[in-house]
């Protein structure tokens, strides 16, 4: 009876798959992530495991991905101070209340709403810069067109009108960069997420 078990244990044994006991492994040394022999770059970070040439091209493309990645944050926080700065020009307006002017609480209540927008967006744009951006973006240029085109020609033909059509193009230049540089970020982590 116990000679037939071993019979039967051995049969069972023979059926099963072989186990491989040893896998060969290299450490890499850019992330000390363990790797099989025979790959060339690493799983976990892509650096490459047997080839010096390529580790020198690894390092050269990270050092250009850091500085891409730093002109995009320097882009998106130009960009939201240009919004903290305009919420804070805008917010002084709710004084209009005590002028004489006869639509002195709607001018009130637009600067307010106005500089209440501008640090909402400013404040936003620390966790997604990108949407941010472009919604102040899209709020500045269709602000500036009507304020441009309902005074069509003071803009164009007084002092005044130029000055303001030179620093409204400067501010919609500053929030475009910060919509580019957002987008940018925003690429750059998904490309991180894909090789996670």
């Amino acid at each position: 009876m116990h000679s037939a078990k071993k019979i039967s244990a051995k049969k069972i044994n023979h059926l099963l798959p072989a186990i491989q006991r040893r896998i060969s492994t290299e450490i890499c040394s850019h992330c000390n992530y363990v790797n099989k022999t025979d790959y060339s770059f690493c799983t976990n970070c892509g650096y490459p495991l047997h080839d010096a040439v390529l580790a020198d091209n690894y390092f050269k493309l990270l050092k250009e991905k850091k500085q891409l990645l730093y002109q995009a944050e320097s882009a998106v926080v130009a960009a939201r101070i240009i919004l903290y700065v305009m919420g804070a020009f805008l917010l002084p307006g709710i004084f209009f209340v005590f002028s004489g002017n006869s639509v002195k609480y709607l001018i009130a209540m637009l600067a307010l709403v106005m500089s209440c927008l501008f640090f909402f967006l400013a404040f936003w744009s620390r966790n997604n810069p990108l949407p941010a951006m472009l919604t102040a973006f899209i709020i500045l240029i269709t602000f500036s067109a009507i304020n441009i085109f309902g005074k069509l020609k003071q803009s164009f033909t007084t002092t005044e009108g130029l000055i303001g059509i030179l620093i409204c193009t400067a501010i919609l230049f500053i929030i475009l960069k910060g919509v580019q540089g957002a987008h940018r970020i925003a690429l750059m982590k998904q490309e991180l997420q894909t090789k996670m």
